[in-house]
């Protein structure tokens, strides 16, 4: 796949070399607006963006003021203008217009800046925050950007993506006030990864933006769970403006919470394993349950369903209370897996997640979509972590896996279905039907996962979290500790 920011990069100094740091726009000599803070307090950041290199054209015609200026009636106190002139139809001229029009509201200029002189440039433009890519600079470089930015009182807005990233970001943060923004997107490949954030959000030591990738309140929500104070939004509020006060009062009105703890963690974990997340499903036993934490388990499953395998609540109150980290490791998540939430069992699990003793809710029944809204109103804004299990028996059925992704959710666990019923069968996905599904996401995977299935599938399918339950047993609902041994050694093979 080619490498589409390095093609930016190397246009954009061939540009820098013929036209110099204004690319052929008339600036003013001197700054024309006063200045704003950017992202005082926690706000949506609404972009002016013509087209990218992942989407082609989104809004060709649009007026850069008209649009600022229902963007500011919008409620977004930050405007960013993209004025990159090939890959994103942008230009610094648009940065102008907006910066002279009577509108209050700070202003980011988005671009791949390499050289000290654009910063400057910047200024007079009327920008009063600069985008400066960690991944794309020498931490020398950024230092020094970032002072410049800082000397001329705008903020420095540092992307990161990546662990290393996050060290040139420490760098800067020493020297003064920065806002860092975390890309969902990479920009090698502009494949999104809403995880990615999530990972990172600890790491970070100031205010933080939550970039790319966002098209839906749930996905605005999303953002603010993980305890991110801003949210980046382009393409859809650029393509449909009448959609933006819906984008800012989503993101606004929604709070960091139990359910943006849990995707943080989960991403944390994801990055620090050299193997994939396990989840041991079917617990319901102080015995089994310790086993697994033992050998390393991530995450344990308690289903509240009609099921050999159900667990109650003074198991998981007991566990709760008692259950220890393994040395050097961390406490498995405990995850409720419920059909439904509206049945006795069902309830028992909420009931269980709203006074803490769950960590999330998995849901492996119909109309997913229809009921992970639902959990998040039962939850009233303190929020749960929750995630969708499907059943896949046929290419067809990863459509639902796709609708989930668009709809914001960050990770679905695809799981084998044998005629009407998923989960539970001790069948595996047709490795055929799987090796169809496209990767827009990490693969979660469950489905006939024992000591003798578990290395091939990591080999071949390579997933972030398998999930492993009726094939680790002696008996039904009892793991056979021989099984649960064998299958960790393969997993870390």
């Amino acid at each position: 796949m080619p490498d589409i920011l390095d093609e930016i990069i190397q246009r954009r100094r061939e540009d820098y070399r013929a036209l110099g740091p204004t690319f052929g726009a008339a600036i003013p000599k001197t700054r024309e607006r006063p200045s704003y803070p950017f992202l005082a307090e926690p706000g949506v950041v609404l972009e002016i963006k013509r087209a990218s290199p992942s989407k082609g054209a989104i809004a060709m015609d649009l007026d850069p003021v008209a649009l600022a200026k229902a963007y500011a009636q919008a409620g977004a106190k930050q405007v960013s203008i993209l004025t990159e002139r090939h890959f994103f139809k942008g230009s610094l001229d648009d940065l102008v217009a907006v910066g002279r029009c009577d509108i209050p509201v700070a202003l980011l200029r988005k671009d791949f800046i390499q050289f000290a002189d654009e910063i400057d440039v910047s200024y007079r433009a009327g920008a009063d925050a600069v985008l400066l890519i960690a991944r794309m600079l020498e931490s020398r470089q950024l230092r020094q950007l970032a002072s410049l930015c800082r000397d001329r009182n705008m903020v420095p807005f540092v992307e990161v993506r990546e662990m290393g990233d996050v060290a040139k970001l420490l760098a800067v943060a020493t020297d003064g006030p920065v806002v860092a923004g975390v890309n969902s997107r990479d920009l090698r490949t502009f494949l999104i990864d809403p995880l990615v954030p999530a990972t990172l959000r600890g790491q970070l030591p100031c205010k933080a933006v939550f970039e790319s990738g966002a098209t839906t309140v749930g996905q605005c929500r999303y953002a603010r769970t993980l305890g991110y104070e801003g949210l980046l939004l382009g393409e859809a509020a650029a393509r449909d403006p009448s959609q933006a006060p819906a984008f800012v009062e989503a993101f606004t009105q929604a709070i960091a919470n139990r359910s943006g703890r849990f995707w943080r963690e989960i991403g944390e974990r994801a990055t620090t394993r050299n193997r994939p997340l396990v989840k041991i499903c079917g617990i319901t036993t102080v015995v089994d349950a310790e086993l697994a934490t033992h050998h390393g388990a991530d995450a344990l499953g308690f289903v509240f369903a009609k099921s050999i395998r159900a667990a109650d609540c003074t198991l998981v109150e007991r566990l709760h209370a008692s259950l220890e980290a393994p040395e050097g490791g961390k406490r498995p998540l405990f995850i409720g897996v419920v059909t439904s939430i509206e049945d006795a069992l069902g309830q028992q699990a909420l009931f269980l997640a709203k006074r803490g003793l769950l960590d999330a809710i998995q849901y492996h029944g119909e109309q997913p979509l229809r009921t992970l809204a639902m959990l998040d109103e039962y939850f009233d804004g303190g929020g749960v972590g929750r995630y969708a299990a499907i059943g896949i028996a046929a290419e067809a059925d990863f459509t639902l896996e796709h609708d989930l992704y668009l709809a914001g959710e960050p990770r679905v666990l695809c799981d084998a279905r044998s005629g009407t019923q998923s989960g539970g069968t001790g069948r595996r996905i047709d490795g055929t039907v799987l090796g169809q599904r496209k990767a827009e996401r990490p693969l979660w995977l469950a489905g006939g996962l024992g000591p003798e299935t578990i290395g091939d599938a990591i080999k071949r399918f390579r997933p972030e979290l398998v999930d492993a339950s009726s094939r680790l047993e002696a008996s039904p609902g009892i793991k056979d500790p021989q099984r649960l041994r064998t299958f960790f050694e393969e997993v870390v093979r």
